[in-house]
């Protein structure tokens, strides 16, 4: 690399007293004696006040590759106000903004620019900044001067555009409701009288409120024109001027690249790299707005629209291991591109080309005997573009894309539609129907893919479909099951493919997560995680494992199925088939030098008693069970048949957990709660422990009124409820002597235990979720 030797600052007579500020936003006061952005490291002098209170100084040597920039007290000398310098905005990574002047043909430069500080809160008069740093470059000029000043706009149109930008941000609900038909102006000066009237007699009402009652607009026209008003409030001059006409969209965008610097591109005339979309996670782009095109071995080109969305790049420079370059495209090409990726890209790796209505339109049209015979040849010979095959890899797509964890395939007789269900939080919702007459060749096809016979239509079977989606592969777990005139349903379970959740992301509370990291760190005894099916009990035990899982530790597993895979687990599907069942896994375990074993479930009580038995022979071990609470499962398993004295000296604890529905962050609201509201809250969760959590706050609580974010859902993602209960000695005295159910809850919830009930209001004062979700999970 050739040396700039421009960017070198000597300071060998004088040493430069200088701000280092860090991509990690921490900032170092310093002297220095040289500085050199082509070289690797920068070697700082840093005072420093020694135990005996005198000043001192030593040296530090930072990787210029962890610094943003440096902030001298003086200019170079030399430096003149040339004509050439403008205004800058520089944005860096942390959020950090500053105000500069600078040449804009430096601004590219690597390793970086000099610029000198406009800022009179700046201590620094001259800053260099690192390129690896910056995330946007803005010229200060703003937007309708830099359209003037390129012949898009005049300044009449500027101004008219300016003018109904304002009239935006100010339209009240009357000019809206007028503007989209739904009420005259003469209906509202009358609604505007009434309200002046209510007003005067001491009863204020807001408009809508007014129009509602007197049967002039709907509950929903009041809505949807408050959405419009918030929606108004946000609109910038750009939207504003192309709304009247007075602007192209690419001219806008065109500006916009101008102001921040960056390339304006056309993505129908760019070579796109294919595999540029799998680098970044479908939930990122959907979330971000922004589309991978290009790759090379070190860096990742994006499109975006609004350069002013700082927080996916340094997302994108978080998550990537290779520099990221940004382009700016329209806002309608990009939504076309990443609408097309979203629906259509991911799918053609699947064999599906098509959307759905598109689908069934050729599955009504397409010619061939639906009532054909039923044999595996015939089956195994349709072509995957068929439009049955592409209906189910459709349905497959749209299932994982919609973040379902099944999918429900229900026909209803020859006569009326085979109905498609996704169950998405927790909750089933109808996705398809379709026609009646090719419920059989559906359901055929999800069994081939299955492995299964599809001439055996009279007994459940169960199987699995390892199914691509793009680069990635899916499982589903397959079970179908005979119903009632001839039909036969089909569910399947869509396998979770990622690696286990962090501890810390799993909603834990923090005395929860505190005591349970230290009961998983315990080098033997047995852990318990309970709840109902669906419960998240799997993704919990594997949360607790991969808390663990390092390299001096063996870990086994026995699992039906395996749904989760860890990197440095042994991992094994139990076959009860062939009578490789929990038990025998396990027995297998022991012999295998073991440090930690998982078991998927303890379902009788032989695996029950090797599990205690393991524990007590120096392993730990983590397994689940069918129980509604954690005091619970203490007296099945003492009913199934284990010895409690041996039990009781295994068990280090027990974890209750129940899945509620999430509130959307989006949309989600906070007020004070009623009287009513208060008083039922503190009935579930106990008068005295409600006051002592509240300590003396008022009592808030959360909803949500449905946005685009949670498709008007209200809800967006599911949340944890926990209880755990901790064995020690009086527990453990408990345990031998059988103590009701009853007077363990209570002693636990002494020690300070919070039940699944407790947690749960806690979660809905956090504004996490609320009461009707936890109601609808926990027992009263």
């Amino acid at each position: 690399m050739k040396m700039n030797v421009s960017l070198v600052r000597e300071c060998t007579k004088n040493p430069a007293q200088v701000v280092v500020g860090m991509v990690n936003g921490i900032t170092n006061i310093a002297t220095i004696h040289r500085f050199d952005p082509n070289q690797g490291n920068l070697v700082l002098e840093i005072p420093t006040k020694g135990s005996n209170g005198k000043l001192s100084v030593f040296e530090k040597s930072i990787p210029q590759s962890d610094i943003a920039f440096v902030g001298f007290r003086e200019q170079r000398l030399g430096q003149k106000k040339d004509k050439k310098y403008r205004e800058f905005n520089i944005h860096l990574i942390g959020k950090q903004v500053f105000h500069v002047r600078a040449n804009p043909d430096d601004l590219l430069n690597r390793p970086g620019f000099y610029a000198t500080s406009i800022s009179n809160q700046d201590l620094s008069k001259e800053f260099f900044f690192f390129s690896h740093a910056i995330i946007a470059r803005e010229d200060r000029e703003p937007l309708g001067m830099m359209m003037i000043n390129s012949g898009i706009v005049d300044s009449i149109d500027l101004d008219a555009g300016v003018n109904q930008q304002i009239s935006y941000k100010n339209a009240p609900i009357g000019q809206i409701l007028v503007e989209q038909q739904i009420i005259t102006s003469k209906k509202i000066e009358e609604a505007a009288k009434e309200q002046q009237a209510q007003a005067k007699r001491g009863k204020p009402m807001r408009l809508g409120e007014v129009l509602v009652e007197a049967g002039l607009a709907t509950d929903d026209d009041i809505k949807k024109a408050l959405a419009e008003q918030k929606n108004r409030k946000g609109k910038r001059l750009g939207e504003v001027l192309i709304e009247l006409g007075v602007v192209k969209e690419v001219d806008v965008a065109q500006t916009l690249a101008a102001k921040f610097h960056l390339p304006f591109v056309d993505l129908d005339e760019m070579d796109l790299t294919p595999e540029a979309v799998s680098e970044i996670p479908l939930q990122m782009i959907e979330k971000y707005r922004v589309f991978p095109f290009q790759s090379t071995g070190s860096t990742l080109t994006v499109a975006l629209s609004d350069p002013l969305a700082m927080e996916p790049l340094d997302m994108l420079r978080f998550s990537l291991n290779k520099s990221l370059v940004e382009v700016m495209v329209t806002p309608s090409q990009l939504e076309r591109y990443i609408s097309t990726y979203l629906s259509v890209s991911e799918s053609e790796n699947s064999g599906v080309k098509k959307g759905m209505d598109e689908i069934l339109t050729d599955l009504n049209n397409e010619n061939s005997d639906v009532n054909r015979a039923f044999s595996k040849e015939a089956f195994e010979s349709t072509e995957d573009d068929s439009a049955v095959a592409q209906l189910v890899n459709r349905t497959f797509v749209d299932a994982h894309r919609q973040g379902a964890s099944d999918i429900h395939v229900e026909p209803y007789g020859r006569t009326n539609d085979t109905v498609i269900r996704f169950r998405v939080d927790g909750i089933c919702h109808v996705y398809q129907k379709i026609p009646a007459a090719f419920r059989d060749q559906v359901v055929a096809r999800i069994k081939i893919m299955a492995d299964m016979d599809i001439t055996e239509r009279r007994k459940p079977q169960d199987g699995k479909i390892r199914f691509k989606i793009g680069k990635r592969i899916v499982e589903l777990r397959v079970a179908t099951i005979p119903t009632v005139n001839g039909n036969e349903d089909v569910v399947l379970r869509i396998l979770a493919g990622a690696g286990a959740m962090p501890l810390d992301k799993m909603s834990f509370s923090d005395k929860t997560l505190s005591r349970i990291k230290n009961m998983v760190t315990k080098p033997y005894g047995l852990i318990l995680c309970v709840g109902p099916t669906g419960s998240g009990k799997t993704t919990t035990l594997h949360a607790l494992v991969g808390h663990i899982n390092d390299d001096t530790r063996k870990i086994w597993t026995a699992e039906d199925p395996v749904e989760i895979t860890q990197a440095g687990l042994r991992q094994v599907q139990v076959k009860p088939d062939i009578d490789f069942t929990f038990a025998a896994a396990m027995r297998s375990f022991l012999r295998a030098d073991p440090d930690v074993i998982l078991v998927g479930e303890m379902r009788d009580l032989e695996t029950a008693s090797i599990g205690v038995e393991a524990s007590l022979t120096g392993h730990l071990v983590l397994s689940t069970l069918h129980t509604n609470s954690a005091a619970e499962t203490i007296t099945r398993l003492i009913d199934m048949g284990l010895d409690p004295f041996s039990f009781s000296d295994a068990l280090l604890g027990v974890l209750a957990q129940r899945l509620a529905r999430r509130l959307c962050d989006n949309c989600k609201t906070s007020r004070l709660a009623t009287s009513v509201e208060h008083k039922e809250i503190a009935h579930y969760y106990g008068p005295i422990g409600l006051e002592k959590y509240l300590d003396g706050k008022p009592l808030m609580l959360w909803s949500a009124k449905g946005c685009e974010h949670c498709k008007q859902k209200k809800y967006k993602g599911r949340i944890g409820l926990h209880e755990l209960l901790i064995m020690d000695e009086q527990m453990r005295a408990a345990v031998q002597k059988k103590t009701p159910v009853d007077e363990m809850l209570k002693m636990a919830r002494r020690k300070g235990m919070r039940t699944l009930l407790q947690d749960g209001i806690e979660k809905c004062i956090d504004g996490t979720t609320d009461l009707k979700q936890v109601l609808a999970v926990c027992s009263r």
